[in-house]
């Protein structure tokens, strides 16, 4: 299909157009408004709606579309900004950060991993590096070894670097499908209040954690069910009177760098379908409901009468959900043997105990592991990279592809890459893995 008409297929009928600064085409959103008041919903065939055909109006054109604000989207768009690429960002939310600040899973995981000479080292650098120093210098984050941080300083840091960088954020957003051109992804069907919209992009990258653009794309994956839990954190666990009769330790949560305030962790239930919305539902009241009556036990509890709910994370804490099958997927065994890759974009450490060749093996003694570029590449589309929990992987190791140092790490890979494949007008599945790896040195990454 020629460029000129499926930008035609997609434009408002009689819309306005003006061009922004460093951007392509843009459109005044007030005059999309009337054009989709009205749905004809007489076309209903059981349980099946046929919705009528309209046309969609293209909010922007741009070099490089991050869909997810999380710790994986935020890294990859600024390491793609950092490049001079234009990079817009879509977050559902009203922060960035995910998990890691809404989600309220405070620690960041894994900085830390084991060399070949057994010395225990950083591996966390470049963006996330930046981040967590940032948090560290602001008295927002303790511990050196998977530091925990506090979420209110973090989304203010994140959005204090992606605005450095220049980039484009378009918040309460939810991507709604792909538009495809054989196996290119020519841009992203996007809804907020200002109805649905498009976005069109040169590259585009899947930081959704749970791999919806793949998904919709049509590439492989494995869908693993896991368990789901939803963080909580409690005021005043300072104020705990030990000497009133009848006191009984409580469990308070784990410190974090505001005195008094500890956060909670849940497991949650087993084997839950996190991209299931009913499933989401179900455990988001079932969740809610146990975390304030939990609360409450603690109160009446002779010693804790002041200790209170703070808050519950804003998003549901799903840990995984759709993994990528993407043109090499990392294993335990890669890393637990040190694996090198030519194509490297960052080293993760670890953070639990697993089970290797029948042995448990401490973080203390697991060794610091590579991630190859090829691990971002889907097989079938072009222009697509992938970033974060649903990266490619295998599901033995799924402890340490999940967690936020890794997504970090990820997401710092897939932006550069992204903005090194605009820069040299090449493919992502095409570009240098030696030019890449120089920008992401330059960027403050570490390689090994």
């Amino acid at each position: 299909m020629q460029r000129r008409n499926f930008l035609t297929r997609l434009m408002l009928a009689g819309g306005a157009f003006t061009l922004g600064p460093a951007c392509g085409r843009r459109i005044n959103l007030e005059q999309t408004e009337s054009s989709e008041a009205n749905g004809d919903l007489s076309l209903i065939t059981g349980n099946r709606i046929t919705e009528p055909e309209r046309q969609i109006p293209v909010l922007a054109e741009t070099d490089v579309l991050v869909i997810g604000g999380g710790p994986s989207g935020a890294a990859a768009a600024i390491a793609a900004s950092r490049t001079g690429a234009e990079t817009w960002l879509v977050e559902r939310y009203n922060h960035l950060g995910g998990l890691w600040t809404g989600g309220l899973v405070l620690p960041l995981l894994s900085t830390h991993g084991v060399d070949k000479e057994n010395n225990r080292r950083q591996v966390i650098y470049g963006i996330g590096g930046e981040m967590s120093q940032r948090l560290k210098a602001v008295g927002m984050s303790i511990d050196e070894i998977n530091p925990v941080i506090d979420p209110e300083a973090a989304k203010y840091v994140i959005e204090e670097m992606a605005r450095e960088a220049g980039v484009k954020v378009l918040y309460h957003t939810w991507c709604a499908n792909v538009i495809m051109d054989g196996p290119t992804i020519q841009g992203i069907f996007v809804e907020n209040k200002s109805g649905r919209m498009a976005l069109l992009a040169k590259v585009v990258i899947d930081c959704t954690g749970d791999g919806d653009i793949f998904h919709w794309a049509g590439d492989s994956y494995d869908l693993m069910k896991y368990h789901i839990g939803l963080v909580h954190r409690l005021g005043n666990v300072d104020r705990i009177d030990t000497g009133k009769p009848g006191y009984q330790p409580m469990s308070l949560g784990e410190p974090t760098p505001v005195p008094g305030v500890g956060w909670v962790n849940m497991r949650g239930k087993d084997d839950q379908n996190g991209v299931d919305a009913l499933t989401l539902s179900e455990l988001q009241t079932e969740y809610r409901l146990k975390i304030w009556e939990d609360v409450q036990k603690i109160r009446q509890t002779p010693g804790h009468e002041k200790v209170f709910l703070l808050d519950t994370a804003s998003q549901l804490g799903v840990r995984v959900s759709r993994i990528l099958e993407g043109e090499y997927r990392l294993s335990l065994e890669d890393s637990m043997t040190y694996k090198s890759f030519d194509d490297v974009i960052g080293i993760c450490g670890a953070w639990t105990t697993m089970l290797y060749k029948g042995k448990r093996v401490a973080p203390a003694q697991r060794p610091m592991w590579q991630i190859p570029y090829r691990s971002l590449l889907p097989k079938k589309t072009e222009n697509l990279l992938v970033a974060g929990r649903c990266f490619s992987y295998e599901r033995d190791l799924v402890e340490d592809g999940r967690i936020i140092g890794t997504a970090l790490i990820t997401g710092h890979g897939a932006g550069a890459a992204a903005g090194l494949a605009i820069k040299e007008r090449e493919s992502v599945k095409n570009i240098d893995a030696d030019k890449l790896k120089k920008l992401l040195k330059a960027q403050g990454a570490w390689l090994g």
